[in-house]
Formats: structure tokens, C-alpha cells, sequence
């Protein structure tokens, strides 16, 4: 075994300056006012409290470190929000073909964390303009 491999091994175990990404399965459900989705083992990736998806065309990235936060990116659009319990928080909504930000105002009714799974019910509004309420569920499995 070479020095430099010695190297790595002991940084990912001992310093923890290495990480590795897990590959998993993730169970989606999402509802808003017109419609409920359910997306059943969905391959995911997971890196540093962060899980990463495709559904489609449409990117995900969950980041579940200090708060929740949502990124949705596909060709036409990207979508950041930010989740803390009991709070409204600013996040964007882009659309690239106007080159053209919007906030992303979303009030988090309720969030919470267990195990391998998480759940979020908010209101959304867009410029001002309210959207709906709506709700995620992700559930992680191995």
C-alpha cells in the first residue's frame, strides 16, 4: 500500500477531513393545493447532511444541517427555500429564459426531523403573492 493511500485512510477515519458519499433510496411525497406526488425509491446520494436527487429533469439538493433547505434546479427555473420552525424566511425562485429573480417568502408552519425522516408543512409566497400551503415528506432508506 502506497504512502499516499495510507495518507487518505487515516484522514477519512481518524481527521475526518475525507468524506465519502453514501448512496441510498429516498421515498418522496409532496402536496400543495392542486395535487399530491409520491415518488417511491428514488436513488440518492448523501454527503454531509446534504441529500441529492433526480426526479425527471428536476435537480434536488436537501440540506438538512442548521435548517432545512430546499434546492430545486431544472432548465427553466432554480428554487432555494429556507425552513426554520415557526419563521418566515427569504429565499429565490429564478427563472433563467427572463434572467429574472423573484423571493421566495415561505412561512414554516411545522418541520421535523426523526430518524430517516423528515417532514415540512409551509405557506409559500411568491413576490408578495400567496401561493399556497404545502408539505414534503422524505423518507430515507438503505
Amino acid at each position: 500500500i502506497s504512502a499516499f493511500l495510507i495518507t487518505i485512510c487515516y484522514n477519512a477515519l481518524v481527521k475526518k477531513k475525507v468524506f465519502f458519499i453514501k448512496h441510498l433510496f429516498i421515498n418522496l411525497y409532496i402536496k400543495n393545493n392542486d395535487e399530491e406526488l409520491s415518488y417511491t425509491k428514488i436513488p440518492c446520494k448523501y454527503k454531509d447532511n446534504k441529500y441529492y436527487f433526480n426526479i425527471d429533469s428536476d435537480e434536488y439538493e436537501i440540506d438538512l444541517n442548521d435548517n432545512i433547505v430546499f434546492h430545486k434546479k431544472n432548465s427553466e427555473s432554480n428554487l432555494d427555500l429556507i425552513f426554520k420552525n415557526n419563521k418566515i424566511t427569504t429565499g429565490t425562485y429564478y427563472v433563467k429564459e427572463l434572467n429574472f429573480y423573484i423571493d421566495a417568502k415561505v412561512k414554516t408552519i411545522n418541520y421535523k426531523i426523526e430518524d430517516n425522516k423528515t417532514e415540512v408543512e409551509y405557506k409559500l409566497w411568491l413576490q408578495d403573492e400567496e401561493i399556497g400551503d404545502f408539505k414534503f415528506k422524505l423518507e430515507v432508506k438503505e
